[in-house]
């Protein structure tokens, strides 16, 4: 897929154009340049000789000069030349002339030092700048030298009045007047980006640049068809007056869409950023934005680039100004973008249907082609972004010459995803895998069972048509309960690592707030930062927020249910995996049952699981002493998984402070301090309690012949 960054990347047919273009300014710079240089030197001839009149000649004969080297007048003009575009705005022929001669003045310092020098010589502040006074001389002599009509020298006076004050050109501010007292004292300059325009060059604008769109955006097909976008698109090529409004997912999301947009129909766009700009300042870089894409036959692109939707944003002070062409706003709600006074066509920038993903990584990684249905389950990108994964991919291939696999595209993706820390999320790279969990069969079935569920969804949803337009069906929802140390946090991790994501980690006494609707905001934030880091979320110790709706007694416990009904309903809107941890399954509300996917159940682990565990948390390179008996411990000694992974590394601690090689004794003091830490009376050690025999019950389980 060609994308390209760069929209002035140019062709010879561009050059070429280009070429004419500053050719046939240049001539027409040259000419205004000499008839102005002509004319004043005729109004002043009549003076007494002096330096200004010195050096008035001087300029007439580098006028002269200038125009002889530009050759003849180049016509018919370039196809779409500013000057063309701009005269049509006049409504006579008479004021067009005006007009392209006042905005060729204007222009005139930027062309040659030689006119700088010219202006200088007639500004009272000598400033290398044209005045409204200038041009009133200048063209009204023309006029008189002409015909001597007085009524066509006021006359002119007014149409160059109206065009400097109070014309669309001059509200749009193309011709912009500085200084202050009367108007036709002020200085006269180009407004933004005119000269660049003139010259067939980029503009120069602060955190302003010329954006080109792309070409064929895998993906995006199916987009570009909807019927919103077909309407903005004709829009567009027509020219016409409107706001065109993409709100939606992050900044990457939208700029994709809008790119998309104008690479349909090989437009451009002056690009800006808005989001911190308050009042007049905002007002001034909409009208330079403005400006710069009217003389550049571009649309206005004014892009919001915060992602947060519920930020509150005061309303923005628009510009006074004579709308002609599309404004195109993005932002993640629309409460962040301004309404201007035009029609509005809303486009929505929704994350890719996965099918579209599939073809999206089928087209980006063809020698991946038989796993894009994997890599479109794992990873629900935009085309932004696995554009920059790939360019990562092969500047990874080429500095180690690996070949190509799935799980360097987890690496590359979690390189580039930026990630804000916000109050309660707290977001963990998982490193365990299978090996690590030792939970009964039945657990590890239905964890295993939802992993294939998450990486066959396009297959069973899509392909055999079982979403049957049911968006809520893609999520992956799991209840983990069971007593505390089980394994239910290692499992998500597991989960987590196993569809190479990040998990999120969801502290939830950090997102409960006292204050009315706060909660629901920062949950829906969680949400938010959850789909667009495509991460694993994990809503440990549930109970909180996941509790049973009681009936309404006061005001608290209807504000309560609210909280929970809202779960309930963002919960199944979830595309992701959401995963939800209680020590108790009776604690939440049982309109959350039917809404799982899967609910697994944590055991105590028996004496078999529990000597598993003691050689998972004990490493190769232990110090294990000859009197110590794993078996012995896991049967005498009935501790979740976390307490033996306490016990081990507290017992190895023991025996590096000790200076020995970690004994049975340092295993049982290990022990005991996790049953006082639980609250649990102390089986007893077995120093004090004969060890049962081989085979003999004990707690209902037969002990294990000691190894």
């Amino acid at each position: 897929m060609t994308m390209p960054d760069n929209p002035t990347a140019t062709t010879e047919a561009s050059v070429e154009l280009v070429a004419a273009v500053r050719a046939y300014t240049r001539r027409e710079l040259a000419d205004v340049g000499l008839r102005l240089a002509r004319g004043l030197a005729a109004r002043f001839d009549a003076e007494p000789a002096g330096a200004d009149r010195d050096a008035l000649a001087a300029a007439l004969a580098f006028a002269e000069g200038y125009a002889e080297t530009q050759g003849v007048p180049v016509e018919p003009p370039p196809p779409g030349h500013p000057l063309v575009r701009l005269a049509g705005m006049a409504r006579s022929p008479v004021i067009a002339a005006l007009l392209e001669d006042l905005i060729l003045l204007a222009c005139l310092p930027e062309a040659h030092e030689g006119f700088a020098t010219l202006c200088r010589l007639m500004h009272p502040a000598r400033r290398a700048l044209p005045t409204a006074t200038l041009a009133l001389h200048w063209l009204e002599g023309e006029v008189e030298a002409a015909d001597g009509d007085p009524d066509q020298v006021v006359a002119i006076r007014d149409h160059i009045e109206d065009l400097l004050c109070h014309s669309p050109v001059a509200e749009m501010g193309l011709l912009r007047l500085h200084g202050d007292g009367p108007w036709h004292g002020r200085d006269l300059t180009p407004g933004a980006g005119l000269w660049a325009a003139l010259m067939g060059r980029l503009p120069r604008l602060d955190d302003a640049e010329l954006i080109g769109g792309y070409g064929d955006v895998p993906g995006l097909a199916d987009w570009l068809r909807e019927p919103p976008v077909v309407q903005a698109m004709a829009a567009i090529r027509k020219g016409l007056p409107c706001q065109l409004l993409l709100s939606g997912g992050d900044v990457a999301m939208r700029a994709t869409r809008v790119r998309a947009l104008l690479g349909a129909l090989q437009a451009v766009a002056i690009r800006t950023g808005a989001d911190a700009l308050q009042g007049q300042h905002f007002r001034n870089r909409v009208s330079d934005t403005y400006t710069a894409a009217f003389a550049h036959q571009a649309c206005l692109w004014l892009e919001y680039r915060a992602d947060d939707a519920h930020a509150e944003t005061p309303a923005q002070p628009l510009p006074t100004l004579d709308w002609a062409l599309p404004v195109i706003t993005s932002a993640a709600s629309e409460r962040l973008a301004p309404s201007f006074p035009l029609p509005l066509i809303h486009l929505a920038a929704s994350p890719l249907p996965a099918v579209a993903r599939r073809a999206l990584w089928q087209s980006m990684l063809p020698q991946l082609g038989d796993q894009a249905g994997l890599l479109a389950a794992r990873y629900p990108i935009d085309p932004e972004t696995a554009r920059a994964v790939v360019c990562d991919l092969a500047l990874r291939q080429e500095l180690d010459g690996r070949p190509l696999a799935v799980e360097q595209i987890g690496a590359c993706l979690r390189a580039r995803t930026s990630w804000q820390a916000r109050p309660g999320i707290q977001r963990a790279l998982p490193r365990a895998d299978w090996s690590a969990l030792l939970v009964p069969d039945m657990a590890q079935a239905q964890l295993r069972a939802a992993v294939q569920r998450v990486l066959q969804q396009i297959t069973v949803l899509d392909d055999w048509g079982f979403a049957q337009g049911r968006e809520e069906r893609r999520g992956v929802r799991l209840l983990f309960f069971g007593p505390p140390g089980t394994g239910k946090t290692l499992a998500a991790e597991v989960m987590a690592h196993a569809l190479g994501v990040d998990m999120l980690i969801v502290d939830l006494a950090a997102l409960v707030s006292k204050w009315i609707g706060e909660t629901e905001k920062n949950l829906a934030a969680v949400f938010e930062v959850a789909e667009r880091s495509r991460a694993l979320l994990l809503f440990d110790e549930a109970d909180a927020l996941f509790a049973k709706r009681t009936e309404n007694q006061d005001a608290h416990d209807r504000y309560a249910n609210l909280e929970t009904a809202y779960l309930l309903q963002r919960l199944e809107r979830y595309e992701g995996v959401a995963i939800l941890t209680t020590n108790l399954r009776s604690n939440l509300d049982k309109a959350f049952t039917r809404r799982f996917e899967h609910i697994v159940e944590f055991p105590e682990p028996d004496a078999a699981t529990r000597e598993a565990l003691w050689r998972l948390h004990l490493p190769a390179a232990a110090p294990l002493a000859a009197d110590v008996s794993l078996p012995e411990l896991a049967a005498w000694y009935p501790i979740s998984g976390a307490q033996i992974k306490n016990a081990a590394l507290a017992a190895a601690f023991g025996a590096a402070a000790a200076g020995t090689e970690i004994r049975q004794q340092h295993f049982l003091a290990a022990i005991e301090r996790e049953y006082d830490k639980a609250g649990r009376a102390h089986p007893g050690s077995p120093q004090q309690t004969p060890w049962p025999a081989a085979g003999q019950a004990v707690g209902g389980e037969a002990f294990p012949v000691n190894h």
